[in-house]
């Protein structure tokens, strides 16, 4: 879906941030709609349909966070998983690790410029096999794992996938957010999951990372969109694995 065929809805109690999101969205032919907290968007989504909702966090009556909770439960409950939703957030006001884990599809943090709020809300446009055919510049950071079968490796805790992402665990994490390129190598599938990804958040403790999933490469990519495609899941990245009793280690 392009930004001129969509409805977006802005949350926010500054009114002058609302005027400038919309007359952005405007210009692009958007049809815009304005709430003032999480408690007038759900009045304003049980009567209209709406593509993208972009929200603040801090805000009277019904923060971000819990009118995120309350749109996704509703969603939960009726087997749906729109609109989609993006955060606008100071530095403080939500962890990635739980915003991605809410089902936030992306992160804006203020101050924002144009170029960057258009973008953001343009991707999420996006269906995942379109986002998953574009090509990346950047090759990122290699991240190269042998896991056991697809189910076997989720059950274990050493995978668990997302609608945007996954989460792994290992050992050998790469070190700093930021691209990477991973080959995910598992028992008995035919093809190798290969791709470029972002690392959202890391936990070392853990020895957890999150990441979004940039694209596929060709071959593997329509086996990719029917296996994780399709994922259930609320999360746009998991928030951990499945506990284990032990993480599997990476290699070539």
């Amino acid at each position: 879906m392009e930004l001129k065929e969509a409805t977006v809805l802005i949350v926010d109690d500054e009114p002058m941030l609302c005027d400038i999101f919309k007359r952005w969205l405007e210009v692009q032919g958007c049809r815009v709609l304005t709430a003032e907290n999480g408690a007038a968007a759900l009045r304003v989504l049980d009567a209209e349909r709406v593509d993208v909702v972009t929200t603040d966090i801090r805000m009277p009556v019904m923060d971000g966070l819990a009118f995120v909770k309350i749109l996704h439960s509703r969603e939960w409950e009726a087997g749906q998983y729109t609109p989609k939703v993006v955060f606008i957030t100071g530095f403080a006001d939500v962890e990635p690790r739980d915003a991605y884990d809410l089902g936030v599809e992306a992160l804006m943090q203020k101050p924002i410029d144009r170029k960057t709020f258009l973008e953001t809300i343009s991707r999420t446009l996006q269906s995942r096999e379109e986002i998953w055919s574009q090509p990346v510049a950047e090759a990122g950071m290699p991240l190269r794992m042998n896991l056991p079968p697809v189910s076997t490796a989720v059950e274990l805790g050493a995978i668990e996938f997302g609608r945007g992402g996954f989460c792994i665990r290992s050992e050998d994490l790469p070190l700093s957010l930021g691209p990477v390129r991973f080959e995910l190598k598992f028992e008995s599938e035919p093809l190798v999951l290969t791709g470029h990804g972002l690392i959202r958040w890391l936990d070392s403790g853990e020895h957890q990372a999150g990441i979004e999933i940039l694209n596929f490469d060709d071959e593997c990519r329509g086996w990719a969109i029917r296996r994780i495609g399709s994922v259930s899941s609320l999360s746009h990245i998991p928030r951990t694995c499945r506990q284990s009793s032990g993480a599997v280690r990476a290699g070539g």
